[in-house]
């Protein structure tokens, strides 16, 4: 890689570091929603169905998916700020090709939710979470997280840029947020009466990613749920990407 492309992206990570609002508050909203959670509806941990991991463990994936929810907006909200300040106008006659300006605040803001997702899985083996492949498990959660973040973050900077509007970049944060509800966030397949409900689990992508997690924490999901929760957000993560970049020509300089 060029060497003005590692400064870019060197730039994106620094000023996230500088300016941490949107990471710290995804990661306050996932630590909110284990402690409320396992302490609201935990109570019910010891049934059979919720494995040798009980409840915190079956709950934990939510923290996970919630990080890359609160802070996703960060890279559409970087580019607003650059484009308003006039700095990629100071850019224009570089040499640094577009897509790079893109590229710089969403492998930024992916890096980030990387290293919240390291706290949030140290907080978790503290905490009691079973990690049934040992550290296996732990690579297997930091991918989907991965590709999680990165879908996220690289939809949010598409929007922002197609649309010109910063608040747009928290619009798939809003689109995603309802989802966690026709999923089984709270509780397995086996405890949801509605039969509506469940007909949407199965058609909510939310779903595979959940159970995919599930299956290498407290083993009470299967193995398909993982590699359909990875091919999902594969797809998702390469046209998320796609998007994104094609979107650095909407960059006004």
């Amino acid at each position: 890689m060029k060497i003005e492309n590692l400064l870019l992206i060197q730039r994106g990570v620094l000023k996230l570091i500088k300016q941490p609002s949107a990471p710290l508050m995804g990661f306050g909203m996932s630590l909110f929603f284990l402690l409320v959670y396992n302490a609201g509806i935990g109570g019910i941990g010891s049934m059979e169905v919720f494995g040798k991991g009980g409840y915190l463990s079956f709950v934990f994936p939510i923290v996970i998916i919630s990080l890359a929810m609160g802070s996703s907006a960060g890279a559409g909200q970087t580019l607003n700020a650059d484009m308003q300040s006039g700095y990629f106008r100071r850019l224009y006659l570089s040499p640094v090709p577009r897509w790079i300006l893109v590229a710089s605040p969403i492998i930024a803001d992916t890096l980030s939710s990387l290293f919240f997702t390291i706290i949030l899985i140290t907080i978790g083996a503290v905490s009691g979470v079973v990690f049934q492949f040992g550290i296996f498990s732990v690579f297997g959660v930091l991918l989907l997280s991965l590709l999680w973040a990165l879908t996220l973050c690289s939809f949010s900077a598409g929007i922002m840029l197609r649309t010109g509007q910063h608040q747009t970049a928290a619009i798939i944060t809003n689109s995603v947020f309802p989802l966690l509800f026709l999923s089984t966030t709270f509780l397995p397949r086996e405890l949801i009466t509605a039969e509506w409900l469940l007909y949407a689990s199965w058609g909510n992508p939310v779903t595979y990613i959940l159970e995919g997690n599930r299956y290498l924490l407290g083993g009470t999901s299967t193995a398909g749920f993982f590699y359909t929760g990875l091919l999902i957000l594969s797809f998702a993560t390469i046209c998320s990407l796609s998007f994104a970049l094609a979107s650095a020509k909407k960059i006004k300089i």
